[in-house]
């Protein structure tokens, strides 16, 4: 608290008086980076062009943002994981807030159930945040590389990549359950049923 009072040029107790003591100071902190970070992707995710690339700038800007204030991004992660009232959770919920906007409207479109609007806008973040946790950590790749992973994913979906025809191939590989299968798979499993 010292050395930011020294940085900023006012005393400590004008330091303690606006943000009460370091807890204030660090949600303070964690609030303006979540902030950033909203704009950021909430900007690319509003930009106009095809649903493709409107999905790979918007990861773009997210790993763009996070490559580019490194430490901030790990401090925002890490006080999310030791306060319960940070910037952190509200930081998923808002983003995932404004992916499932976007994302009913162009479900409702397309002619589409938006119902899945919600989970999916959820599990998108889930993704991306995981996915560029990884990359942050391990470097293995260059920053389009990852994106273009995480957009063939998102975009495409498993099968996209392969996986369903790598299966395919493999005469002794279980079937990917469909709607059709749930009778049977209730059969089988009734309590995952009756969760699922």
């Amino acid at each position: 608290m010292d050395e930011i009072a020294a940085e900023a040029g006012i005393t400590k107790p004008i330091l303690y008086s606006h943000f009460g003591d370091k807890a204030g100071l660090v949600r303070a902190l964690a609030g303006r980076v979540a902030d950033q970070l909203n704009r950021t992707v909430g900007e690319a995710l509003s930009s106009s062009g095809e649903p493709r690339a409107v999905v790979s700038s918007t990861i773009e800007a997210f790993c763009t943002f996070i490559e580019s204030e490194t430490e901030l991004y790990r401090f925002l992660v890490q006080t999310a994981r030791l306060e319960s009232d940070a910037a952190g959770p509200r930081l998923l919920t808002d983003i995932g807030s404004q992916i499932s906007v976007t994302l009913g409207g162009a479900l409702r479109r397309a002619g589409a159930d938006s119902g899945a609007a919600e989970p999916w806008a959820f599990a998108i973040v889930g993704m991306t945040f995981g996915g560029a946790a990884w990359w942050l950590q391990r470097r293995t790749m260059a920053k389009d590389d990852l994106v273009e992973y995480l957009t063939r994913l998102l975009w495409s979906g498993l099968s996209g990549a392969g996986l369903d025809r790598a299966a395919s191939d493999d005469p002794a590989a279980e079937p990917v359950p469909t709607v059709q299968d749930r009778p049977r798979i209730a059969a089988v499993h009734p309590v995952a049923h009756r969760s699922g």
